[in-house]
């Protein structure tokens, strides 16, 4: 058990906007249900978001930090984890414009972090995404197995367990453990950011905690089924750009933590070529889309590690 998770108060919410989608204060609301406040971090959306909604009680839970212009998602979780901090926050729950919890999310997980036996750097819930066939995973290997892994079906967790890495939205971050293990790598930008954290926090020797009972309705690209040899695919339907970082960022955590996480690197490359093969089959501007992932892997492979990446304005 973590010290914060050991505070009485409740979390604050950091939540990232890049141009949102319809319906933004009605999700913001759901989030001031179950925080203490939320700092909303816009990326330079092209209008900045519209809090105007918000009664009078919530808006002066909210405060929106404008960034100006699209410094990643990276950073933007930085600076709103930053903001909570100051203000007094021990936890934080991160998430997407478009990521709604459910009731008890916070609560959940919460409790999930005191239960549990060791130090928990992040712990995260059930994903209800948008198409009902898709089912809630992780990625887990258990100790000693450093080739093979296992997914963790949420249905079948009747407990919260540790996995090897989840997904930033929905995340309830311990601010203690964040400032142990270090800040959200801002040289990535957006895709792979909470891999590398999840990564980092367990070399450290913390855990990161899948709790199923806790439910998070999350928004993953333009899905649809389709079917593959009469198997069901999801095609995301990612920009050309997404698919820049996703592929670019894979080989820097590969040349990182490949070596000390090969279960991690098995399933990271096996998700590649699904990903690649999706693309190829079943996507609009294929040709692009590939070249994007060719360039991003080269340049992966030139990474100096110094370098940030990303400029403003670009379209994630």
């Amino acid at each position: 058990m973590t010290a914060s998770a050991a505070a009485g108060r409740l979390p604050s919410g950091v939540v990232v906007t890049y141009n949102p989608p319809a319906g933004l204060v009605a999700r913001l609301r759901t989030v001031l249900a179950q925080t203490e406040r939320v700092v909303v971090v816009d990326n330079g959306s092209s209008l900045p978001p519209d809090l105007d909604d918000l009664d009078a009680s919530d808006a002066a839970r909210v405060e929106l930090v404008a960034l100006g212009c699209n410094l990643g998602l990276a950073a933007a979780l930085n600076r709103g984890i930053e903001q909570v901090r100051a203000l007094g926050a021990t936890q934080a729950l991160l998430l997407d414009h478009d990521s709604q919890p459910e009731p008890g999310l916070v609560t959940r997980l919460h409790r999930a972090m005191l239960d549990h036996p060791r130090q928990v750097a992040v712990a995260a819930p059930r994903i209800a995404y948008a198409h009902p066939d898709i089912r809630c995973r992780w990625p887990s290997s258990r100790p000693g197995q450093r080739w093979w892994f296992r997914f963790a079906y949420a249905t079948e967790m009747p407990h919260p367990q540790p996995v090897d890495l989840v997904i930033g939205s929905g995340m309830l971050l311990d601010i203690d453990a964040w400032e142990r293990v270090g800040r959200f790598d801002e040289s990535l930008f957006i895709d792979l950011v909470d891999t590398e954290f999840c990564l980092r926090a367990r070399s450290l020797g913390y855990d990161v905690l899948a709790v199923p009972q806790a439910t998070l309705s999350h928004v993953l690209g333009d899905v649809e089924q389709r079917h593959l040899l009469g198997v069901p695919v999801y095609p995301t339907h990612h920009s050309a750009i997404r698919h820049y970082y996703l592929s670019r960022n894979r080989i820097i955590l590969t040349r990182r933590y490949g070596w000390r996480y090969p279960n991690w690197l098995y399933y990271e490359t096996m998700s590649a070529i699904k990903l690649t093969i999706k693309v190829a089959l079943f996507e609009p501007e294929r040709a692009r889309k590939l070249a994007s992932m060719w360039q991003g892997t080269i340049d992966g492979v030139l990474h100096d590690g110094q370098k940030t990446a990303g400029a403003a304005g670009t379209r994630t």
